[in-house]
């Protein structure tokens, strides 16, 4: 891509937010469809011209869920994820400062997304018992083990206390790596590099939980951990 296009992609991106965010916010809380938030991530990947590459094991049953335990490497994981897991009913689990943004963060709170606070353990566990209520109510979640984003794209040690919530709804943790978008659009920056657009996204075989207690979320979280591995391995 030109630079002169990057440019111009940058600002129509930066113009689609600021006009977008109020309006899908509003739509979102109003009619509280998915479908709102699924066109919006849709639009802002056109507009950066984004190319998704999927690598899948295996065909995953569109009429389950799942827990789908991810690497983070940059803000566009979400929007990327998104769509490669549009099936699936999903829904993220993200720090409870962005649900103060006004529009986004209302927008996301009525859709059913869980805050999440990492710094009072009791709000943690609240956390966990709404997703596990989201799982019963038939929807997948997102969930980014490392905890924040990661500057250098290596794994960054994985949180097992997100490990919790399959264990307690019973639910498989489908591992799912992703590759690219810390190269776009690296933690901390605010400009989109889009001289190679590509984006790749391995999904795993998914890991059964019922075997394993809540006493295994450490061993759980390193077979997890393999398989992002392997996963990054393979788009590498």
């Amino acid at each position: 891509m030109s630079k002169l296009s990057e440019i111009i992609r940058n600002f129509l991106v930066w113009l689609y937010v600021l006009l977008t965010v109020p309006v899908f916010g509003t739509l979102a809380i109003l009619t509280k469809k998915h479908l709102w938030a699924y066109l919006w991530c849709k639009g802002l990947l056109k507009i950066l011209g984004i190319r998704i590459r999927v690598i899948q094991e295996r065909a995953l049953p569109e009429d389950q869920n799942y827990v789908f335990m991810c690497n983070h490497q940059s803000q566009l994981d979400i929007p990327v994820l998104e769509e490669v897991l549009r099936s699936y009913r999903v829904r993220f689990l993200a720090k409870k400062s962005l649900f103060d943004i006004p529009f986004f963060g209302w927008g996301i709170k009525a859709l059913g997304y869980v805050p999440v606070d990492r710094e009072d353990p009791k709000e943690g566990l609240k956390s966990v018992l709404v997703c596990v209520e989201r799982l019963k109510e038939g929807f997948s979640l997102i969930i980014f083990p490392e905890g924040t984003r990661s500057s250098t794209g290596e794994l960054l040690p994985f949180k097992t206390g997100g490990f919790l919530i399959p264990l307690k709804a019973g639910i498989d943790i489908c591992p799912v790596a992703i590759w690219g978008t810390r190269d776009i659009l690296p933690k901390g920056k605010l400009w989109f590099n889009l001289k190679e657009p590509t984006v790749s996204v391995f999904i795993g075989t998914p890991i059964g939980v019922k075997e394993f207690s809540l006493r295994d979320k450490v061993y759980l979280a390193d077979l997890v951990r393999k398989a992002i591995e392997e996963g990054l391995a393979k788009i590498r």
